[in-house]
C-alpha cells in the first residue's frame, strides 16, 4: 500500500487530510462505539538510537497503542498507532521509534491537547471536560500548556518573580478573593496613546498576592525599567501610595477622580441618613436616595423638580448635594492652569458652609491634594482607574462563574489571559 495521508470520514469513502506529519494510514474502519478508527504506522523505515545515536532500519517487533485525535465532525476519531521497536547493532538493545503526533507516554494528540487547552482559556473547565469526554485535571494540564504558550507568544513571564516590561502609565486597584480575608493586588497597563476618546494598550501586567505595602513593593521592584512610569493612577490608598513613592519616585501619583468623587458621595449618604433618620425625614425621603445619588444630568425633569422641593426642606442635605455636584463639574471643566484654584475654591466653600460629614471628608483632600491635581496633567488621556476597575468587575465574574479558586496561581492565568 502506498504511503498516504487520508483518513475515510464513513462507509461510503469519503476522504480527507489526515493532518499528522510523520504517518501513514494503514486502514479505517467504524468500531462499535461510533469511533473512526484509522490505523497508522510510522512512515520511516528507520530510526535512530537514543543511547549511541547510530541509525537502524532492523525491526525488533510491533505494538499498538490507542490513542485519541480531533473529531471529524460529530465522529470522534481513535488512533491506533502501529508502535515499531527497533533493534540497534550496535547495542543490541531493542529500543522505540518516537511518537510525534502524540509524544512520550500520551494517550492524546498534541493538537487534540492543543485544541481542549484553547476552548478552556475562555470557558469553565469542567464545561469542556464534559463536552470531550474527558477529566478536569486533564483540561486543567491542557489549559496550563496554553497558557504557557500564550504568555510566550506575548512575551510575558509565567514566573512570578521574573522581571516586567515597564509601561508608561499604570494602574493599581485590589480585588478580593475572599472578602474581608483575602485581597490581591492587580497592576495594568493604562496605555499611552488615544484613539478618540479611548486609550490604546492597555493590559493586565501582573497579579499579587495581597494588598499591603510589602507585596505591592515586590510586584513594583519587578518593573525593568523603574524610570520610565510616568503616573500611576490609584484609589486613595496609603498602602499603594507608600509602595510607588519607594519603588517609583520619578511616577507622578494620580488620585482616581471616580474614587475621589465617591469620596464625598460617601460623606452625602451619611448627610441623608441623618436626615432620614428625623421625625420630618422619615416619611418624607423614604425610598428618595436616588435623586441625591444620581448625577444632575441623569435625573428627568419631574425627579429634579422633585428633588428641589425636598432640598428646601433639607438645606444641609442639598448643600452636600450642592457640593459633589460642584465637584463634578469642576472635573469636567477645569484646565491644568486654573485646576489649583478650583479646588481650594470648592474646599473652601466646603469648611464655610457644608455639613459636619462634608468637612471630615475635607482631610482626604489635604492629604491627597497634588495626587488630585495630577489627573489635570494628563488631560487628553483622562487618566483614571476605570480599566481596572472593568477587570476587576470581570475577575469577580469569573469567581461567581467558578464557584471561588483555591489555586490563586489558577486565577491569577485566568485574568491575565
Amino acid at each position: 500500500m502506498q504511503q498516504q495521508d487520508t483518513t475515510q470520514a464513513g462507509e461510503r469513502g469519503i476522504l480527507v487530510p489526515l493532518g499528522l506529519a510523520g504517518l501513514r494510514v494503514l486502514s479505517q474502519r467504524v468500531g462499535a462505539d461510533g469511533a473512526l478508527e484509522v490505523t497508522v504506522i510510522g512512515s520511516q523505515t528507520r530510526a535512530t538510537c537514543p543511547r549511541c545515536g547510530r541509525v537502524s532500519a532492523k525491526q525488533h517487533d510491533v505494538r499498538s497503542r490507542r490513542k485519541r485525535d480531533v473529531a471529524l465532525g460529530a465522529r470522534r476519531v481513535a488512533l491506533v498507532l502501529r508502535k515499531r521497536r527497533f533493534r540497534c547493532l550496535r547495542c543490541r538493545r531493542p529500543f522505540t521509534e518516537p511518537d510525534t503526533a502524540c509524544g512520550w507516554r500520551r494517550r492524546t494528540t498534541a493538537r487534540l491537547r492543543e485544541q481542549i487547552g484553547q476552548q478552556a482559556l475562555g470557558r469553565p473547565l469542567s464545561h469542556v471536560a464534559t463536552e470531550y469526554g474527558v477529566g478536569p485535571r486533564f483540561v486543567q494540564d491542557c489549559w496550563g500548556e496554553a497558557v504557557a504558550g500564550q504568555f510566550a507568544e506575548d512575551g510575558r513571564p509565567l514566573d512570578e518573580t521574573a522581571p516586567l516590561p515597564t509601561p508608561r502609565f499604570l494602574g493599581l486597584d485590589e480585588f478580593a478573593r475572599r472578602k474581608g480575608q483575602r485581597y490581591d493586588t492587580i497592576l495594568c497597563d493604562l496605555g499611552d496613546a488615544t484613539d478618540g476618546d479611548q486609550a490604546v494598550g492597555r493590559r493586565v501586567v501582573e497579579i499579587a498576592a495581597g494588598r499591603a505595602q510589602e507585596p505591592v513593593t515586590r510586584l513594583l521592584e519587578r518593573l525593568d525599567d523603574p524610570d520610565q512610569v510616568a503616573a500611576v493612577s490609584m484609589d486613595m490608598s496609603g498602602s499603594f501610595r507608600a509602595a510607588v513613592e519607594l519603588c517609583l519616585p520619578r511616577a507622578l501619583i494620580v488620585a482616581d477622580h471616580f474614587h475621589v468623587v465617591q469620596h464625598v458621595g460617601k460623606a452625602l449618604a451619611q448627610v441623608f441618613s441623618r436626615c432620614a433618620a428625623t421625625a420630618a425625614g422619615r416619611s418624607a425621603l423614604k425610598g428618595q436616595r436616588p435623586l441625591f445619588v444620581r448625577a444632575s444630568e441623569a435625573l428627568s425633569e419631574a425627579a429634579a423638580a422633585e428633588r428641589a422641593q425636598l432640598a428646601e426642606q433639607f438645606p444641609e442635605l442639598a448643600a452636600a448635594w450642592t457640593a459633589k455636584e460642584r465637584l463634578r463639574a469642576w472635573y469636567a471643566t477645569a484646565s491644568a492652569q486654573d485646576a489649583a484654584a478650583g479646588l481650594d475654591t470648592w474646599v473652601a466653600a466646603v469648611a464655610r458652609d457644608g455639613p459636619d460629614e462634608l468637612r471630615q471628608a475635607l482631610s482626604a483632600f489635604r492629604t491627597w491634594r497634588s495626587a488630585i491635581l495630577a489627573f489635570f496633567t494628563f488631560l487628553p488621556l483622562r487618566l483614571s482607574n476605570g480599566f481596572v476597575e472593568g477587570k476587576n468587575n470581570r475577575t469577580k465574574a469569573l469567581m461567581r462563574q467558578a464557584y471561588g479558586y483555591r489555586n490563586r496561581h489558577h486565577l491569577r492565568w485566568r485574568i491575565l489571559t
